[in-house]
C-alpha cells in the first residue's frame, strides 16, 4: 500500500510550482504570446510565420502574418507615421488571423484564406485579394468581420461602395474605413468581403435570450 503524502508536503510542492511559474519569462500579462511589440518599440518589419504576435503600445512599418499565425493588436504608439508610431501596413495571408482591438493602422491588406476581426481603434484603409460566395446576388463566406453598433453605413463614391463608417460595438467610438480598389477587378470588392457583426437579427435573438434567462431566474 502506497503511503499517503502529508498535507504539508503537498502544500510545499504547490508553493514550489507557483514559485517556478513566477520565474518563467512573461510579457507583462501576455504569457501566451510568442512575441510582444510594446511601448517604446518601433520595428521596421516583421514576418510572422507561427505563434501569436501581440502589439500593445508599440509600432511597426510593416507586419506580415503568414501560414496559421495570429496577430493581436490592442494599442499602438502615436501619432501614425513611418518611424513614428502606429502600424503602416498590416498584411495577412494564408490562414493567418487578426484580432484588432485598438491602435492606429494605415492599411490592412488581407489575402488568401486569412481572416480579420476588427473591434476597435483606427484603420484608415482595407484592401482584400479574396473571393466570397454569391447566393442569389448576396455575398457570403466573408473574411473580414467588423463589430459595429446598429446605425453603421456604407460610404459611396460614384455610386459604388468604397467604405464603411459607424461606431464600434464595445466602445462606441467612431470608425471610418475606406475600401481600396488595389485588387479589383481580379477579386471580389472589399465591401462584399465584409461581414458586420452583430446583425440586427442577431441583436434581436440576444435580447430574447436575455428575457428568457430573466424568466428562468
Amino acid at each position: 500500500m502506497r503511503p499517503v503524502p502529508h498535507y504539508g508536503t503537498i502544500m510545499m510542492k504547490r508553493m514550489l510550482l507557483l514559485f517556478a511559474c513566477c520565474l518563467c519569462p512573461a510579457y507583462g500579462g501576455y504569457e501566451y504570446a510568442d512575441r510582444v511589440i510594446s511601448a517604446g518599440e518601433y520595428v521596421p518589419g516583421v514576418d510572422w510565420l507561427s505563434g501569436i504576435l501581440v502589439v500593445d503600445g508599440g509600432g511597426a512599418y510593416r507586419i506580415e502574418a503568414r501560414d496559421s499565425s495570429k496577430v493581436e493588436v490592442y494599442s499602438t504608439s502615436t501619432p501614425l507615421g513611418t518611424g513614428i508610431g502606429g502600424i503602416m501596413d498590416l498584411m495577412l495571408t494564408n490562414t493567418s488571423q487578426l484580432d484588432y482591438y485598438g491602435g492606429e493602422t494605415q492599411e490592412l491588406i488581407i489575402r488568401r484564406d486569412a481572416t480579420a476581426h476588427l473591434q476597435g481603434g483606427r484603420i484608415d484603409g482595407i484592401s482584400s485579394a479574396q473571393y466570397v460566395t454569391w447566393v442569389n446576388g448576396e455575398p457570403t463566406g466573408q473574411h473580414i468581420f467588423i463589430y459595429a453598433r446598429d446605425g453603421w453605413e456604407w460610404k459611396y463614391e460614384n455610386g459604388k461602395i468604397r467604405g464603411i463608417a459607424g461606431l464600434w460595438l464595445d466602445s462606441g467610438t467612431p470608425f471610418d474605413i475606406r475600401f481600396t480598389t488595389l485588387y479589383e477587378p481580379d477579386y471580389d470588392p472589399v465591401w462584399a468581403n465584409v461581414k458586420v457583426v452583430p446583425e440586427p437579427v442577431s441583436l434581436l435573438l440576444m435580447a430574447l435570450g436575455g428575457l428568457l434567462l430573466r424568466r428562468r431566474h
